[in-house]
């Protein structure tokens, strides 16, 4: 196996990490990730070299692994969710730092999301605008979702207006939905609020980025 190893350590609650996930945390000596993210595991981490990364020096906190990974030295990733679902930019990056990685999955937010909701992926399409530029184009597919006459899960931008964002996009392409907005998943602060694209607009709610939104269209003909 790899050096390099990828953990999706699952969508907020830690005892949601799988059972590998975890082992592999005790195993490694240098563990990486988002500050959000390792916090969660400071009892599993201990005193195990850290390099937390930030948007202004991932980069360089990526080097520094990368080098540490040359020298023999057993490097872990802690991914929120799962790295397969919505974080491709960011894994994209990792495989430029690194020759191999392996990668444990781990329960998303969309799992969560759909046994929240009661709802099936078969019956509604995911979305994500958590990417770096483009986001015109992901827009775009939450309306072609919607007019296969399916649900969308939405990741969006996280901004504390991410949920009002979409909610004028949609209505900008005369579009009236019922949106589910869930905040902090499996946590403690979780929280489930209901609205329609028009009351989502016009909403003065911040919202925390660890949001995930349901959008069903409502019938053309009903008020």
């Amino acid at each position: 196996m790899s050096n390099l190893i990828i953990i999706g350590v699952g969508p907020g609650d830690p005892d949601l990490i799988s059972v590998k996930g975890k082992r592999a945390i005790e195993e490694c000596q240098v563990i990486v990730g988002w500050g959000s993210v390792i916090d969660r595991f400071n009892d599993i981490i201990g005193r195990k070299e850290v390099i937390k990364l930030s948007y202004k020096k991932e980069s360089e906190g990526l080097e520094k692994a990368s080098k540490l990974e040359k020298q023999g030295i057993k490097v872990c990733v802690l991914d929120h969710g799962d790295p397969g679902v919505s974080d491709w930019q960011f894994i994209d990056k990792l495989r430029l730092y690194f020759e191999k990685v392996s990668i444990i999955p781990g329960i998303s937010v969309v799992n969560a999301a759909l046994d929240e909701l009661g709802e099936d992926l078969g019956r509604n399409c995911f979305v994500t605008l958590h990417v770096r530029g483009e986001i015109d184009k992901f827009l775009k597919d939450i309306i072609n979702c919607l007019e296969m006459e399916r649900g969308v899960l939405v990741n969006p931008e996280p901004y504390p207006d991410g949920p009002q964002r979409v909610a004028k996009f949609l209505l900008n392409n005369n579009i009236n939905a019922k949106i589910i907005v869930l905040e902090n998943l499996t946590l403690s602060t979780f929280s489930r609020s209901e609205f329609t694209s028009t009351s989502l607009s016009t909403s003065d709610r911040k919202f925390s980025d660890l949001s995930i939104m349901h959008v069903k269209r409502i019938d053309r003909n009903k008020s």
